[in-house]
């Protein structure tokens, strides 16, 4: 009886063993599924987004498509050597090169794919951004994890010369850069660590006759609400003026080798018009971000 019982308990053993395994392998593939519909319901989002028919796109780096990477580089994990701009009104989309270090995140924000930048002064590097009278709307996803320092989203020109730069302060706070020393910082909630925001801003220095004003109009957004600006600087139109041709824009430094402004965490998606959308146009971009990524948003 004794060893018939053994026997019995060994074949329980083993069965709830296999039942445990089944489980595991159904919770792993179960979890599998979900991203990938996540993943083509993202890619969806993105061709039909409003983003595409906007006038004034000048790029476009997003994390889902197909040939947003090199399709060896999309696993997590990986070394990334490009991120491809899709802007699909160039005809030459921008191609960023990316310093050593730089991963793809295979689960990030919404079970998304990101990029992500550790501490080691690097990032991806393409054609500046050109256009006439230097006014922008921007907006970004991005999830810092270590504000110990700033965090540059990206920077447009050569940093402490001409261009211009986004990022977040040691505070959280979100950070307009232009040219040398002027700067615009912005009261919005901070964000915290690991934490991911929608951003949004707009920069807006010429009257509609393309002459400088006397307070140029800076403002940002937080999840589509919070507006908060910066118009207390007087700034000739000189101050403004586009990067120098030796430039590069930047995602995740504002230099090649920057140890103090380098980013550290993951960037999802960066889109950035030359104009001052219309209040409708730019919520209808942070609506289509707020889908993709399930962050809520309440809009100004």
């Amino acid at each position: 009886m004794k060893n018939k019982s053994s026997a019995f308990s060994l074949i329980e053993l083993s069965i709830v063993i296999l039942i445990i395994g089944v489980l595991i392998a159904g919770v792993t593939q179960a979890s599998r599924l979900v991203r990938q519909s996540k993943l083509t319901t993202a890619k969806t989002l993105t061709q039909s987004s409003a983003v595409n028919s906007i006038k004034g796109l000048v790029l476009w780096l997003e994390p889902t498509m197909d040939n947003s990477f090199i399709s060896t580089e999309a696993v997590d994990g990986a070394t990334l050597s490009k991120w491809y701009d899709l802007n699909p009104q160039l005809s030459l989309p921008n191609t960023f090169t990316a310093g050593s270090g730089i991963t793809y995140k295979a689960s990030s924000t919404n079970s998304l794919p990101a990029v992500a930048f550790a501490d080691n002064n690097t990032s991806f590097a393409g054609t500046y951004l050109d256009t006439p009278f230097s006014a922008y709307t921007i907006f970004y996803v991005a999830r810092s994890t270590n504000l110990a320092a700033e965090n540059t989203v990206f920077y447009d020109g050569t940093s402490g010369t001409n261009g211009f730069g986004v990022s977040l302060t040691s505070a959280g706070l979100t950070k307009v850069t232009y040219g040398v020393s002027t700067t615009f910082n912005f009261g919005l909630t901070a964000a915290s660590a690991g934490a991911a925001d929608i951003i949004s801003i707009t920069i807006d220095p010429n009257s509609v006759l393309g002459l400088a004003v006397a307070t140029p109009s800076v403002k940002a957004y937080k999840n589509g609400g919070g507006v908060s600006s910066d118009t207390a600087k007087t700034i000739t139109l000189s101050s403004w003026v586009n990067p120098a041709s030796t430039g590069a824009l930047r995602i995740g430094n504002s230099t090649a080798s920057s140890t103090t402004t380098d980013f550290i965490g993951e960037i999802s998606e960066v889109i950035v018009f030359d104009n001052v959308l219309k209040k409708s146009d730019r919520q209808e971009v942070e609506k289509y971000l707020s889908k993709k990524y399930a962050i809520t948003i309440s809009q100004n």
